[in-house]
C-alpha cells in the first residue's frame, strides 16, 4: 500500500503487527505522500540485493530478512515535488562523499609522499617502537623487524635498486680453482631490514637466565615455542642461509718472498639486501673474501665491521637483483638447556652445506678465546674446522647462535660453543653503522707475553719473562720494551690479566701502570681510550692486544 510500511517473516508469509517505530510510521502516512520522503536510521542501513520489485521484496536487513521500506506507488514515481527534494538530496549527498574521498585520498597521497622522503621513509617505525627498532645514523638506517608482529611495513624497494647487470671478474684463487666471481656493481645500501624475534620469556628472579615456561601438559617451552618442525623441513627452509666463506691472505716473507694463504669459514645471511654475519677469526687480516651460495654461485663481499672481543663480522655482497634466503633471527634469552639444534657450516673448508644435530648444554659458559673472555652457548653439535661463522638454528628454523668454536683435545667429544644471537645482534647493529662497536674501552698497547727468557732477550734484550709493551698509541710514557709490573693495581704475568681489568672499565678511566725500564721502576698514568678498528675497504684490520 502506498506510503505504509509492512514487515513479513521470510519463509511463512506471515504479517505481523509492528511496535516501536509504527506509530511514526503512520503518523507519517496521515501526513499525505511527502511521508515517502522520511526514513529511520534502520530503515537506512537495509541493503539492495539488486532484485528491487514495486513491493519493496527486494531490500533485505543485513539478517536476510525483509525490512521496512518504501514502495512506491503504481506510476514508481511518487508525489512530484517529494521526487525533486529527493533528487536534490540524493544528488547533495553523492557530492558531499565524493568530497570527503578525495580529500581523503589527497591526504592518503600526501602522507605517503612524506613518508617517501629520507627522513620519513621508515616513519611507521615511530608508532611500532615496542616491536620495531629503528637505528638511525648518517650512515643509513638499519631497520630490525620482530616477525611476531602482524604489521607489515611497505617493501623499500629504494634499498635494492641499483644496476642490476652483472659482471663477473675472472679470478685464480690460492687452491688453483678458476672461476667467476660476482663483483658489487652498486655502493652498499644506506637502508637495510633485519629480521629480530623477541623474547618470549622473563627473568622474574633476576639471575640473568629465563625463566622455564611450561605448557599446558607440563612441558618445558624452548626458544622454538610451540612451533616445532621436524629437522628435515627446518634444514629445507634455512639451509640456502648459509654461505661458504672463503679468503686470500697476502704474506711477505724474507725467505719466500710474497705468497697467498687461503682460509676458509662460513657465515649466515641475515638481510635481503645481501649482509652476512660471521666470524671475525674467519676474515681476520684477509686481502680478500669471497662468499659463496649454496648453487655455487660467487660474490666478492666487502667487509663492513669486525669486533674482536665478541667474534663478530659482518659483510656484504651485491645481490645483483637476486633474492636471497634470509634467516629469521630467533632469541637465544629463550633457549633452555636440553633444547634441540642444528648446526649448519662448512666443515674442513669443503663439505658447504653439512647439517650436524645436538642440543644446548649450556646456554651461559665462560670461556676464554685468545685471551678474551667470552659467554657463549655450549653446544652437543659435532663442530669442525670451517664450521666457524655458520648457523646455529632452533627447531623453529630460527638463527640462535653463530658457531665459532671448538674445544680441541684427544679425550674431548661434544664440547661445541656459539656466539648467542642476542649477543651478535647488537653487534651487527653496531657494525652496520659505524663498523665497529662504540664504547669499547682500550689501552691503545700492542703487547707481547715473553713466555720465556730467550725470548725476552730475543726482543727486548732482557732476562724477564712477562709482558712487554711493543707499541703505545695512547700515550708517550710507555715505551717499546717496558715490561709491565702492575696494571690497575693488579699484578700481571701476561696480557690476558691486562684484558681482564680493561674489561670492567670505560673509555675515559684513568688506569696506573706500574713498568720496568732501565733498571727502574716507573709509575704511569693512562687514560682509556675508545677502541676503533683501522678497517680497510679490502678487508683488513688490525686489533691491538688490549
Amino acid at each position: 500500500m502506498e506510503g505504509n510500511f509492512d514487515e513479513k517473516n521470510e519463509g511463512n508469509g506471515q504479517h505481523e503487527a509492528m511496535s516501536g517505530t509504527q506509530a511514526s510510521h503512520n503518523d507519517l502516512t496521515d501526513q499525505g505522500e511527502n511521508c515517502s520522503q522520511v526514513y529511520t536510521a534502520a530503515e537506512r542501513s537495509f541493503a539492495f540485493n539488486g532484485n528491487a520489485t514495486p513491493d519493496g521484496s527486494g531490500y533485505t536487513t543485513p539478517t536476510g530478512g525483509h525490512g521496512y521500506v518504501y514502495a512506491p506507488g503504481p506510476s514508481g514515481k511518487g508525489n512530484g515535488n517529494g521526487t525533486k527534494k529527493q533528487k536534490i538530496l540524493v544528488v547533495a549527498s553523492c557530492l558531499i562523499i565524493a568530497a570527503l574521498f578525495i580529500a581523503c585520498f589527497s591526504l592518503g597521497a600526501l602522507l605517503f609522499s612524506e613518508k617517501q622522503t629520507p627522513e620519513n621513509e621508515h616513519k611507521y617505525e615511530q608508532t611500532k617502537a615496542e616491536v620495531d627498532t629503528e637505528f638511525n645514523t648518517t650512515n643509513g638506517v638499519f631497520v630490525v623487524i620482530d616477525p611476531n608482529d602482524t604489521y607489515a611495513p611497505e617493501t623499500d624497494t629504494d634499498a635494492v635498486q641499483g644496476v642490476q647487470e652483472t659482471q663477473t671478474g675472472v679470478v685464480q684463487d690460492a687452491t688453483g680453482t678458476t672461476g667467476e666471481i660476482l663483483i658489487p656493481q652498486k655502493p652498499m645500501p644506506t637502508t637495510a631490514t633485519l629480521f629480530k624475534k623477541s623474547s618470549l620469556r622473563v627473568d622474574a628472579n633476576g639471575d640473568g637466565k629465563a625463566d622455564v615456561a611450561l605448557d599446558e601438559k607440563g612441558y618445558v617451552l624452548t626458544s622454538a615455542d610451540t612451533n616445532i618442525l621436524p629437522a628435515a623441513t627446518v634444514v629445507h627452509r634455512v639451509a640456502q642461509s648459509v654461505v661458504e666463506i672463503t679468503t686470500e691472505t697476502v704474506v711477505q716473507s724474507g725467505r719466500l718472498g710474497q705468497y697467498v694463504t687461503s682460509g676458509a669459514g662460513s657465515g649466515v645471511i641475515i638481510s635481503k639486501e645481501g649482509f652476512i654475519i660471521t666470524n671475525n677469526h674467519v676474515i681476520e687480516g684477509a686481502d680478500s673474501i669471497t662468499v659463496t651460495l649454496t648453487d655455487g654461485t660467487r660474490y666478492t663481499a666487502v667487509l663492513v665491521g669486525t669486533d674482536a672481543k665478541t667474534d663478530v663480522a659482518l659483510l656484504w655482497i651485491d645481490p645483483l637483483g637476486r633474492e636471497l634466503t634470509v634467516a629469521t633471527l630467533g632469541s637465544s634469552f629463550d633457549l633452555v638447556v636440553g633444547e634441540e639444534i642444528l648446526a649448519i657450516g662448512n666443515p674442513l673448508g669443503s663439505l658447504g652445506g653439512t647439517v650436524t644435530e645436538g642440543i644446548i648444554s649450556a646456554t651461559a659458559r665462560q670461556i676464554i678465546m685468545d685471551g678474551t673472555y667470552m659467554t657463549l652457548l655450549q653446544v652437543s653439535s659435532p663442530i669442525n674446522p670451517g664450521n666457524s661463522g655458520g648457523g646455529l638454528f632452533n627447531m623453529a628454523g630460527e638463527l640462535v647462535g653463530i658457531v665459532n668454536a671448538k674445544y680441541a683435545d684427544e679425550e674431548v667429544e661434544g664440547l661445541g660453543f656459539a656466539i648467542p644471537i642476542d649477543t651478535a645482534y647488537d653487534v651487527v647493529c653496531e657494525l652496520y653503522q659505524y663498523g665497529y662497536v662504540r664504547g669499547r674501552p682500550t689501552t691503545g698497547l700492542t703487547l707481547i707475553d715473553a713466555t720465556s727468557t730467550s725470548m725476552a732477550m730475543y726482543y727486548f734484550h732482557s732476562p724477564y719473562t712477562g709482558v712487554y709493551v711493543y707499541t703505545s698509541s695512547l700515550t708517550d710514557e710507555l715505551q717499546t720494551g717496558d715490561l709491565i709490573l702492575s696494571f690497575g693495581g693488579v699484578e700481571v704475568t701476561s696480557s690476558p690479566q691486562i684484558t681482564s681489568v680493561v674489561e670492567g672499565m670505560a673509555v675515559g678511566d684513568q688506569v696506573e701502570v706500574i713498568v720496568y725500564r732501565g733498571g727502574k721502576q716507573l709509575t704511569v698514568t693512562l687514560t682509556l681510550g675508545e677502541y676503533k678498528p683501522q678497517t680497510a675497504t679490502n678487508g683488513t684490520s688490525e686489533t691491538p692486544a688490549a
